[in-house]
C-alpha cells in the first residue's frame, strides 16, 4: 500500500468535491454568480484566494531550491509577494471597487479607446496563459517526481489539469476560494509537520546547523540571495499586483469595500511566513543530503525521508499550491476572453447565461491549451515569462488614473506601453544591456519618464470619469 498515493488522491477528490459543495451557495447561471461568486465573497475568502494564488511551486518547491544553497534569505520570496498584496489591498483594491467594472483590462478599455484596451487584454490573457501553462509544467513534474512508479511527466501533468478544470469549471469563483481555503490550509500544515518531523529526524535544531556545508550565508537574512535581488523581488512583486487581473476577480467579488481591503490585508498575512516555512526545509536538505546534482530536488528529497503520512500530507500541501495559482489564473482568463473579447467586440447582447457557457467553454480549451504547450513547446514558456516586465506600465498607469488623472493625455498608453515593450526586447536580444541584475530596473524608470514626457508634450486629455458610470 502506498500510503502517500493514497493520500494525495483523496486529497485530489476533496478538491473536486468542495467544487461541488460549493454550488449550494451561490448561484452560477449568470456571469456575475461564475465569474465574481455573485459578489458575496467574504474577507477571509478573499485572503485565502490571493494566498493560493500568490502561493505555487515557486513559493515552496523554489524557494527551498534557493534555500539549498542561498540559506534562510530565500524566504524573501513570499516577503515579496506580501509587500505586492499589501500595496494593493491599501491603495488599489477599496477604489477598484467603486469602478463599473469587471476586469483590468477594462479600465484601458474604457479610458483610453479600442485600440490601448485591446493590447492591455492581449498582454494579460498571454501573461496568464504563460504562468497558467508553467503551473500545469509544475504539477506533473510535482507527482512525477514524487510518485514516480504511478506518475509519469505527462501523466502528472494531465492529472494536474483535469482537477485544475473540475475545480474551475464547476464552482467557479466561489467554489475555487472554497477550495483554497482548504488548500491553505494543507499548506501551511504539511509543511509545518516537515520541518518538525525534519528537524526531529535529524537530532534537532543545533544538530542541523552544526551538520550545514562550510558557510555563512545560511541563517543570514539577506546574504545568501543578496541585496540587489531581494530588492528586485519587492520591486517586481509592487509592479505585478496593480495590473494583475487575478487579484481583481476576488477584489470585485467582495461583499463590499471593506471585506475587499481587509481580505487582501490577511492574505498579506498568509502568504509571508510560507516562504521562510520552505527556506528552512531548504536549509535542512542542505544538511541531510549535501551535494545534490539538481538542487531542485532539495524539498522532495527530504519530504522522502520521511514517514509516509508526513510525506503524504507534505505532497498534498505541494500540490495544493500548484492547484490554488492555477485555478486562479484560468478563471482569470475566462472573464477577461468572455468579457472583453466575446462580449464586448463579438456579441454584445450575449445573455448571462450564455455567458456562463461561453465561460466555462473559454476555461476548458484555455487549460488543454495550456496542457498542449506544456507537453509540446514548454521552451516557450521562458519567453511568456519575461513578458511580466509589461505590468510595469501598465501598473504606473493604473496609479495615475487613480491618483493623478491629469497626467493622463491621449497617448500616454500606448507610448507608456511601447517603452516598456522596448525595454523588454533590447534586454533579451542584446547581453550588453544586463548593466543591472534584473530587467526591473530598467524598464521602471523609462516607463515612468516617458509616462511623464507624454503628459509635458500632449495636450489631448482623457476622462477617466467613463470608469464610474454604468
Amino acid at each position: 500500500m502506498n500510503i502517500p498515493l493514497l493520500i494525495v488522491i483523496m486529497y485530489m477528490l476533496m478538491n473536486v468535491g468542495v467544487a461541488f459543495y460549493s454550488k449550494k451557495f451561490t448561484k452560477t447561471s449568470d456571469s456575475k454568480g461564475f465569474l465574481l461568486a455573485g459578489q458575496r465573497l467574504p474577507w477571509y475568502l478573499i485572503a485565502v484566494m490571493v494566498t493560493g494564488n500568490a502561493v505555487g511551486g515557486s513559493s515552496t518547491i523554489g524557494v527551498a531550491q534557493n534555500a539549498y544553497t542561498a540559506g534562510i534569505s530565500a524566504g524573501w520570496y513570499t516577503g515579496a509577494w506580501a509587500t505586492g498584496a499589501a500595496v494593493f489591498g491599501l491603495f488599489i483594491s477599496a477604489k477598484v471597487r467603486k469602478m463599473n467594472i469587471n476586469t483590468v483590462s477594462e479600465i484601458f478599455l474604457k479610458t483610453f479607446g479600442v485600440v490601448n484596451g485591446s493590447i492591455a487584454i492581449v498582454v494579460q490573457v498571454i501573461i496568464l496563459f504563460g504562468i497558467n501553462a508553467l503551473q500545469i509544467i509544475a504539477g506533473g513534474a510535482l507527482l512525477s517526481t514524487l510518485l514516480p512508479e504511478f506518475f509519469t511527466y505527462t501523466g502528472g501533468m494531465i492529472a494536474s489539469t483535469i482537477v485544475y478544470i473540475l475545480i474551475s469549471f464547476i464552482g467557479g469563483l466561489l467554489g475555487a476560494s472554497i477550495a483554497n481555503l482548504m488548500n491553505v490550509i494543507v499548506i501551511y500544515l504539511g509543511l509545518i509537520v516537515a520541518v518538525i518531523a525534519a528537524i526531529t529526524q535529524a537530532g534537532g535544531v543545533n544538530s542541523v546547523i552544526s551538520a550545514l556545508p562550510p558557510g555563512d550565508q545560511w541563517l543570514d537574512l539577506v546574504k545568501g540571495m543578496g541585496p540587489g535581488i531581494l530588492l528586485g523581488w519587492v520591486i517586481t512583486m509592487i509592479i505585478n499586483t496593480p495590473a494583475n487581473q487575478t487579484l481583481y476577480q476576488p477584489t470585485l467579488g467582495a461583499i463590499d469595500e471593506k471585506n475587499a481591503k481587509k481580505g487582501m490585508l490577511g492574505a498579506v498575512i498568509l502568504i509571508f511566513p510560507i516562504g521562510f516555512i520552505a527556506a528552512a526545509m531548504g536549509l535542512i536538505a542542505a544538511s541531510q543530503f549535501p551535494g545534490l546534482e539538481n538542487s531542485a530536488m532539495a524539498l522532495p528529497a527530504l519530504t522522502m525521508s520521511l514517514n509516509p503520512f508526513v510525506a503524504g500530507l507534505v505532497f498534498s500541501g505541494l500540490w495544493a499550491a500548484d492547484v490554488s495559482t492555477a485555478i486562479a489564473l484560468l478563471l482569470g482568463i475566462s472573464s477577461i476572453v468572455t468579457k472583453n473579447i466575446i462580449v464586448d467586440f463579438i456579441y454584445k447582447d450575449l445573455s448571462e447565461k450564455k455567458q456562463v457557457v461561453v465561460s466555462k467553454i473559454v476555461l476548458v480549451l484555455s487549460a488543454l491549451m495550456g496542457l498542449m504547450v506544456a507537453m509540446n513547446i514548454s521552451g516557450i514558456i521562458s519567453f511568456l515569462m519575461q513578458l511580466l516586465t509589461l505590468y510595469t506600465p501598465y501598473t504606473l498607469l493604473i496609479f495615475a488614473i487613480l491618483y493623478a488623472p491629469k497626467l493622463l493625455k491621449k497617448s500616454t498608453c500606448f507610448m507608456t506601453v511601447l517603452s516598456g515593450l522596448v525595454v523588454m526586447i533590447v534586454w533579451m536580444m542584446v547581453p550588453g544591456s544586463h548593466i543591472v541584475s534584473q530587467v526591473v530596473y530598467l524598464c521602471l524608470p523609462v516607463s515612468a519618464v516617458v509616462l511623464l514626457l507624454t503628459s509635458v508634450f500632449d495636450k489631448r486629455e482623457v476622462d477617466v470619469s467613463v470608469l464610474y458610470k454604468n
